[in-house]
């Protein structure tokens, strides 16, 4: 009888020091400041995070992994889990947040350049923007004359899609 006794207290003791201890219940949670100006919306309901660590701040970096998973700012009806020595931590709660906001802009730009004899442009040799002036168009681009990288002055055909107009 004492043997049985004696057995079942250390599976009664294995058992609850394995599992989670409920340490505590919240009505709102957040490591950030709230601001009482903004429209906050619930995200996510009943989301959970474990974080297992060896320093004192287990349960901040659970609330931070939550919030930050489901882009929101603070928890609401959170519950506290606590583990062995209190480095692993699981929070379950509801994510509240701002409002996202989809913005979808297109832009069209619509110019007719006309490119003529003496006009300057810019273009790129090996990767670097050069200035040169028109001297000459036909059907496949346009006669670019322009100073190489020794000063040297050089007249190159240079297709049309590949120069831009610029003033001076």
């Amino acid at each position: 009888m004492k043997k049985s006794l004696f057995y079942a207290l250390i599976i009664t003791f294995l058992l609850s020091s394995c599992g989670y201890i409920r340490i505590g219940d919240l009505n709102m949670v957040s490591n950030r400041n709230i601001d009482s100006g903004k429209e906050y919306v619930l995200i996510e309901r009943n989301v959970e995070s474990v974080v297992k660590t060896k320093k004192e701040d287990a349960l901040e970096r659970a609330i931070d992994a939550v919030t930050e998973e489901h882009e929101g700012e603070y928890l609401m009806n959170v519950k506290i889990f606590v583990k062995g020595n209190g480095k692993k931590i699981k929070v379950i709660g509801d994510v509240w947040g701002v409002k996202s906001v989809a913005v979808n802009v297109e832009t069209t730009v619509t110019k007719s350049i006309e490119l003529k004899t003496g006009d300057a442009v810019t273009f790129k040799v090996t990767g670097k923007l050069v200035e040169g002036s028109i001297i000459g168009i036909n059907a496949n681009g346009a006669i670019v004359e322009y100073p190489n990288l020794l000063g040297k002055t050089v007249k190159k055909e240079i297709p049309f899609d590949e120069l831009t107009k610029i003033e001076k």
